[in-house]
């Protein structure tokens, strides 16, 4: 077993290095579980907890409460977190039961996801085209271009893309080889011709900045090393507060994930357009999205439904039209 130190400095240090490894080895590679297991490794130092008879209900609901002001959604995510760790200590025989599951969850609203028009995203490029012109020495503006214009039209998850070696982009083939996915869903995805140009063209520009170009070199790179998924993040947010989508203070408007959604959810739609059964089509595109069961993809049927019967004035509206025309220009039709 790993020894924890480091990372970890209470009394359950081996133990929650060893339930992170076991969820990676699922295929749980998110950083959540990470931030939380910290949090909760800093909170038994705080209470000065040293022996496992100590974990009971009380200590988990003090910790799961320890900050009024988080939202529900954080901390029913603490004591998601919670559950898990405990269940794996019984399954080691080292507690006899799990007191975190006699602990409720908080009611929360269910996110809703955000779908981008096309409108919008032809604004999100545009503005990440005017930081080029603006600072035509850096790479940003071109990396968060591709970058952005990748995660749309192959509706790739955030890590996917931030993961993304030189040599995982056959431009003979045409796809992109995307391995260590969430739940180790190993697949292949295929890009459009127009979408390969623009990928070379990013290379080239990437080049002249002079970055290690080696095969297993990250594509998206900066002077500094590899990008990392909260500085996409934060260079994300800064582009939609450019386009008026998001304040400049604050946490709310649309997220960087809800390319993946707009992906599916407009595909969906091209394909209602053409006469396809997107029932029938639904396997593909779950295969295509790298989902576990059918099941998580279902859920862009309700969506794209009711963007059917609301008539979304963002699909039909003058100017979707033209953003459509450029939009197909850019990334090539789907």
């Amino acid at each position: 077993m790993s020894s924890g130190r480091g990372l970890f400095n209470s009394t359950l240090a081996r133990h929650l290095q060893d339930y992170l490894e076991f969820k990676r080895s699922l295929g749980y590679t998110s950083f959540s579980n990470v931030h939380a297991a910290k949090d909760f490794d800093g909170y038994l130092l705080f209470r000065a907890v040293i022996s496992l008879r100590e974990l009971n209900e009380s200590l988990v609901a003090n910790w799961m409460h320890a900050i009024p002001t988080q939202a529900a959604a954080t901390k029913n995510g603490k004591l998601r977190f919670a559950r898990g760790f405990l269940d794996y200590l019984v399954r080691l025989a080292l507690l006899s039961d799990n007191p975190a599951r006699r602990i409720p969850y908080l009611k929360q609203k269910a996110y809703k996801p955000y779908i981008y028009s096309l409108l919008e995203i032809h604004r999100i490029l545009e503005a990440a085209r005017d930081l080029q012109r603006r600072y035509p020495n850096r790479l940003t503006g071109w990396t968060m271009e591709t970058f952005v214009l990748l995660l749309y039209a192959c509706g790739l998850r955030l890590g996917e893309a931030v993961n993304l070696r030189i040599e995982d982009v056959d431009f003979e083939q045409g796809t992109l080889s995307l391995w260590k996915t969430k739940f180790h869903k190993e697949r292949l995805v295929p890009f459009s011709p127009v979408v390969g140009k623009k990928l070379r063209a990013y290379l080239a520009r990437r080049g002249k900045a002079r970055l290690p170009a080696g095969p297993r070199d990250p594509f998206f790179a900066h002077p500094g090393g590899k990008y990392s998924k909260y500085s996409m993040n934060g260079r994300f947010r800064l582009l939609l507060v450019h386009t008026g989508l998001a304040k400049s203070k604050g946490r709310g408007g649309p997220r960087i994930h809800d390319l993946r959604h707009s992906f599916a959810c407009h595909r969906l739609y091209k394909w209602y357009q053409e006469g396809h059964d997107i029932l029938n089509k639904l396997p593909l595109l779950s295969t295509y999205m790298g989902h576990v069961n059918i099941e998580n993809t279902q859920v862009y049927l309700t969506i794209t439904q009711t963007l059917l019967r609301e008539g979304d004035r963002r699909f039909q509206s003058d100017f979707e039209a033209v953003a459509h025309k450029a939009l197909e220009r850019a990334i090539g039709k789907p």
